[in-house]
């Protein structure tokens, strides 16, 4: 791969990656937002931290599959962007040669 594919790899990659931190940020919000009207509403209702955290996994089931789902495209994309970065390196390097 030469140089410019490789900077246009890495823009792609550096790209996805702002794209998959935003969509976590976006989950944890929602997830957050979601366990605190839940807590108000009165369905959080353990007598101790570990009985509502209990709850609040299970009620919010849906919320929890997303934030994961969101830091497992984030841990990939950071993982594409590093390969990305060293494909660039690889590349200006054997031009040197």
């Amino acid at each position: 791969m030469n140089p410019q594919e490789a900077l246009h790899e890495l823009s792609q990659a550096a790209e996805a990656l702002a794209q998959a931190q935003i969509e976590r940020n976006r989950a944890k919000e929602a997830l957050e937002l979601a366990r605190a009207t839940a807590l108000l509403s009165g369905a959080l209702s353990g007598k101790n931290a570990e009985e509502r955290e209990a709850q609040a996994r299970t009620t919010l089931a849906q919320e929890y599959e997303r934030l994961n789902r969101a830091e497992e495209n984030l841990i990939l994309a950071r993982a594409r962007a590093e390969i990305a970065r060293a494909a660039l390196e690889v590349g200006l390097r054997k031009e040197q040669i």
